[in-house]
């Protein structure tokens, strides 16, 4: 039995494992395209090979100019996706619990999760001006609907058994949605957390580039006007990394808040 068990503990280990060599084997076969690629058919102009790139990220890395437009940059987002998350949850318990306001409010979450939030920016900059609350507003805008569809349909997952046994004991819906319905709902929250996350992204560079280019998309903008392509996409691989940090920190975090259930 013990032997059995050891086996099945370090099992997921494995298979983690064997992920991670195949996203590094990927990701090799990946840069090695592009360094044939860019060599071949690009140029310093157009797509730089991968090893120009590297060069012009670790040159961006050790000035000041880019970290300053970073923290800019993520200072927006991080208004605008904590303002999400604390409205967009909340909601989104609250829709999926209760079915007058799913029927009041849900209509309106679709229709702004299908919204192009582009064509917003000129009511944003009517409302707001040109400065950082409009920033803020537009992350806000693309990530809002995916936290708040998500908590609702965590909360319609929660298996209706242990709802009853609650209510059987007496509980009372603050005490349901504290102690049954937002732990079950955790793993969907975390999802809409890590969509949330990539949409507040793309947010954070669509407000840059369309509205008010004070730091990443200052960068950018700076770069392709003057044809250095080495590090305008030196820029771009910045951003993702921060994105998949970003995600990868939800990943962690959702390991850890489950490990209760094994």
């Amino acid at each position: 039995m013990r032997g059995r068990d050891a086996e099945a503990g370090t099992a997921p280990l494995r298979r983690s494992g064997e992920a991670w060599r195949y996203r590094l084997a990927s990701l090799l076969a990946l840069l090695a395209f592009w360094e044939f690629a860019g060599r071949v058919w690009g140029s310093n102009l157009t797509v730089p090979p991968v090893s120009l790139v590297a060069v012009s990220l670790g040159t961006l890395l050790v000035t000041a100019d880019v970290w300053v437009a970073l923290a800019t940059t993520l200072w927006a987002m991080a208004i605008g996706f904590g303002a999400a998350i604390v409205t967009g949850i909340p909601l989104g318990l609250l829709l999926g619990w209760y079915p007058a306001v799913d029927r009041l409010a849900a209509i309106y979450i679709r229709m702004l999760f299908s919204l192009p939030v582009s064509s917003t920016v000129p009511v944003l900059v009517v409302v707001f001006g040109i400065n950082r609350t409009a920033q803020a507003a537009v992350i806000f805008l693309f990530c809002f609907p995916v936290l708040a569809i998500n908590a609702a349909l965590g909360v319609r997952g929660v298996d209706p058994r242990l709802v009853e046994m609650a209510r059987s004991f007496g509980a009372g819906d603050f005490l349901l949605l504290r102690r049954v319905v937002l732990p079950a709902a955790v793993p969907a929250i975390i999802a809409g957390l890590r969509l949330g996350t990539g949409r507040a992204a793309i947010g954070m560079v669509v407000a840059e580039l369309v509205l008010l280019a004070s730091g990443i998309g200052r960068l950018i903008t700076r770069y392709s006007e003057s044809f250095q392509a080495g590090p305008l996409f030196a820029v771009v691989v910045l951003v993702l990394g921060v994105g998949v940090g970003l995600i990868a920190f939800w990943q962690a975090l959702e390991r850890r808040l489950l490990r209760w259930q094994g």
